[in-house]
């Protein structure tokens, strides 16, 4: 509680002064308080009993002038605020403007505090106020008050900011599934500047759209449907032009319905100059507009992000490029090439555990006549689904690969010549079943190969090849085995 000032009973009132040691406990009890919020409330308390009269205490950013605090019976310092058009700079007073039923208020500037400009809006003339004894004393003594308050708050929030983005950066270090990524970096950025709602959107280079990865406040099948173009919008503008935008609507767009406020940020996360993602924030949980702090706190903590975002990126390019490398592109099965390698390495495994390797190569029937029928679009289906049949009817451990044109191979580690019999077999039946009545029907013809211990991995080939052949020239449709002919 403030302690008792000591002054007369008149202290309030229009003639009388203001003693010392009534500024200096008013100065202490206002110093005291941890926020400039906190303090701005206990002001408008005290100055109110002090000088008996209502005020109000207004701050001014790049967004205008807002109320932080007043102790006013009614609406006057709404109607106040709107009407406030001169600027309040310096340390005289300003006559600012009159309310509705035409009483004067005095706007005095107590300071520029955590980047924004105070003052304290008392009803009367400014020159009245200024008459009084000790009255510029006191506007000066808090004003004082209330920018040490703010100095500490400052550093307090620098401080607690520095830890948050230390914290930020070790759990993005840490993190390589991007849906949680997203969710760390999103809800980070909303706690700092007391979010209630926000989206992220990643940009997504194969379409060219950004889609909105995460979000805050809604759920996410609300917006998962969305593609937004570069420059579309707020978050497309944003993505387009690399610049963060603070506003409110009425300057960059009409209030949407789902949100508390008008108040809002746009951030784009940057890669160097290149936008890799956006982040938009409304709604703080007090209601207030997101101001010039939030603003920078959010930009520093997006650009921790960065490096985790292009990491991503990074990660999902060389998936791609990887997928390009090893998976064909009509049947998805693993190229030629991938096999080659895995078998090298599957066959020197089998030798060096002395484990059974099995490989079947597999020829779809007369294609050629297949594709002359029905065509190469036609022929191309007709590849992938026999390349998913392949894959159903294998092992989960086995090697499914499009060897080249109409051919298929499979490496079975493990699997012994009666397993791999069967599952050639088992393939064998499916694909004519599910193809027989089509015109011409489709089936395939199979060779089972085995390696021994003489075998190389080419050789282990050649042997299953001449095991196809062999069922080709044995009316097709079939299924043979390596025979020592066949060695």
């Amino acid at each position: 509680m403030l302690p008792d000032p000591g002054v007369p009973q008149n202290t309030g009132s229009s003639a009388a002064g203001f003693e010392a040691q009534t500024i200096k406990a008013i100065a202490l009890q206002i110093a005291e308080q941890a926020t400039v919020a906190a303090a701005a409330h206990l002001l408008v308390r005290t100055l109110s009993r002090v000088l008996d009269a209502p005020i109000a205490i207004l701050s001014r950013d790049q967004e205008g002038w807002r109320l932080e605090a007043h102790a006013l019976p009614d609406s006057s310092a709404e109607t106040a605020l709107t009407r406030i058009t001169a600027p309040i700079h310096g340390p005289d007073p300003v006559d600012a403007i009159e309310d509705e039923s035409g009483s004067a208020w005095s706007a005095v500037a107590l300071g520029s505090l955590s980047d924004r400009d105070w003052a304290v809006l008392l009803p009367g003339q400014s020159s009245t106020w200024a008459s009084r004894p000790g009255f510029e004393q006191l506007i000066e003594t808090v004003g004082g008050s209330l920018s040490h308050v703010a100095n500490a708050e400052r550093a307090d929030y620098a401080d607690r900011l520095h830890r948050r983005l230390h914290a930020l950066s070790l759990r993005l270090a840490r993190e390589n599934d991007p849906c949680r990524l997203y969710r760390i970096v999103l809800d980070a950025l909303a706690s700092q500047v007391m979010a209630r709602t926000g989206a992220l959107a990643i940009f997504n280079p194969d379409d060219h759209t950004l889609r909105i990865s995460a979000t805050l406040g809604y759920p996410a099948a609300i917006v998962e449907h969305l593609r937004i173009q570069p420059g579309e919008g707020l978050i497309g503008s944003v993505f387009e032009s690399g610049k963060a935008i603070i506003g409110h609507a009425g300057r960059h767009g009409p209030k949407r319905l789902r949100y508390r406020t008008d108040s809002y940020m746009v951030l784009p996360v940057l890669a160097g100059t290149r936008p890799l993602a956006v982040i938009a924030l409304t709604d703080r949980t007090d209601e207030r507009r997101f101001d010039a702090r939030d603003f920078t706190a959010a930009r520093l903590m997006a650009a921790t992000a960065a490096p985790a975002f292009s990491r991503e990126g990074l990660r999902t390019q060389l998936a791609s490029l990887t997928e390009l490398a090893t998976v064909d592109a009509v049947t998805g099965l693993f190229n030629r090439r991938y096999f080659e390698t895995r078998l090298e390495a599957e066959a020197e495994r089998a030798r060096r555990q002395r484990q059974d390797l099995a490989l079947l190569l597999i020829d779809i029937d007369d294609f050629k006549r297949v594709n002359d029928t029905r065509g190469h679009l036609e022929g191309d289906r007709i590849l992938r689904d026999v390349a998913d049949l392949l894959r159903a009817g294998v092992r989960i451990f086995d090697i499914c690969a499009r060897y080249g044109g109409e051919e298929f191979v499979i490496v079975m580690p493990g699997a012994t010549e009666t397993v791999a019999r069967q599952v050639a077999e088992r393939i064998r039946i499916k694909i004519e079943r599910s193809f027989g009545h089509d015109s011409p029907p489709v089936t395939v013809s199979i060779g089972v190969g085995m390696l021994t211990g003489h075998r190389t991995a080419d050789e282990l080939i050649d042997v299953a090849d001449r095991a196809l052949i062999a069922a080709k020239k044995a009316g097709k449709n079939l299924v043979m085995t390596a025979t020592p002919d066949h060695s």
